[in-house]
Order: C-alpha cells, then structure tokens, then sequence
C-alpha cells in the first residue's frame, strides 16, 4: 500500500487550476498589472519587481462570498490562471494606497477563451 501512496497523492493533485482535467470546459482569465507612479516627481521610475509580488489577483465566486484563488503577477506585470468556465469576480490585493478602478470586476469565463482583465495601480506617491 505504501508503494502505491505517492501514486495516489499525485492523480488527486492533477486536478489544479492550471492543470486541470481535460473532461472539464476550461477557459483563461489573464492580463496586464501596470503600477505607478514609483517615485516622486515628475521623473519615470521603473516599476520594481518586488513591487509585482507584493500585490496578488484574486478571483472570487459568482456572488464574492468567498476567495477561490490568489493568482501572482510575475516581474512584468503579468497574470494568468486556466479555470472552469463560470462567473468570478475578479479584484486586487493591493499594498499601501495602491487604488484602481478597473476591479472588483465580474467576468464570464468560457471554455476554450482567453478573457483578460487589466488593473492599473495607482499608487499615491506623488
């Protein structure tokens, strides 16, 4: 029994967010983080990439009652997770005064589609 543990633990972790089973209509939620300003003044700073990890997506059920995800942004400003189609809602876990208008966001998720989701940041600093 032991022998076969390992087996089982892996075909029950097989079924992820981005890794999911192939019977399931499945569809991607992805977009684009800009933060900024990132620095005073009128100069342009680049955005640093601890600036992207210390912000999440989140995806929420139809109705916001729970969180069913908290997607990461990598150090471009990119996201991306393959979910059942379905509603979410879509926000934003922000850091310090960061606020944007583009979520919380309902969206559709349909098999086989790409439904983006852009968020602008605003970070305050000014």
């Amino acid at each position: 029994m032991r022998r076969f543990l390992p087996v089982l633990l892996l075909a029950f972790a097989c079924d992820s967010p981005t890794n999911p089973q192939p019977d399931i209509p499945r569809g991607r939620l992805s977009g684009a983080v800009t933060i900024g300003p990132n620095c005073p003044g009128p100069q342009q700073c680049p955005t640093p990439p601890s600036a992207y990890r210390e912000r999440k997506v989140l995806v929420f059920n139809a109705d916001r009652s729970r969180i069913l995800f908290t997607v990461d942004i990598d150090s471009t400003g990119l996201y991306f997770i393959d979910l059942a189609a379905a509603t979410y809602v879509v926000d934003l876990r922000g850091s310090g005064a960061d606020t944007t208008r583009d979520v919380p966001k309902t969206v559709e998720v349909r098999a086989s589609q790409v439904t983006r989701v852009d968020i602008n940041i605003d970070t305050g600093i000014r």
